[in-house]
């Protein structure tokens, strides 16, 4: 079995159904993937697709969620530590900017927890944030990163 972590722009985009849905759905749906939401990423989830839109109660996505076999994971007092080291780390070498901003990238307190999180599991993390995999290559972060 294989253990995945789900960023919050990977949940929005199956909850939204934005381009590419149907595949984070085919993964998180095959029998051998253990889909993993850690909890800040359930929180950032459902805040972004209800301002996008969503009509649906906080209970009701949560019960979307996990009815698809999704587990949360909630951050425990060292992925606490780990985040705000993660957060020191990212000011000290932000990334190139995104598409969408000419500020360098960094990590938010929410990516960090999810990063911190996907780290103690020893798992991959599926997102579409390019500087998480910036920070793998540059030898930052010990994670295993996949942006569809």
């Amino acid at each position: 079995m294989t253990a995945l972590c789900l960023d919050s722009s990977i949940v929005c985009t199956l909850l939204l159904q934005e381009p590419g849905w149907q595949a984070v759905h085919r993964v998180i749906l095959r029998d051998d993937v253990d889909g993993i939401l850690p909890g800040p990423a359930l929180t950032e989830s459902i805040t972004v697709v209800r301002r996008k839109g969503n009509t649906s109660t906080p209970k009701h996505l949560y019960e979307a969620l996990t009815a698809l076999g999704l587990a949360v994971e909630h951050p425990t007092d060292t992925d606490l530590i780990r985040a705000a080291e993660l957060i020191e780390i990212s000011i000290d070498n932000p990334g190139p900017p995104s598409p969408r901003s000419d500020q360098d990238a960094t990590l938010s307190l929410g990516d960090a927890l999810i990063l911190a999180v996907t780290e103690r599991l020893g798992c991959m993390v599926l997102t579409r944030d390019t500087y998480w995999k910036w920070m793998v290559d540059q030898g930052l972060l010990g994670v295993r990163v996949a942006v569809p």
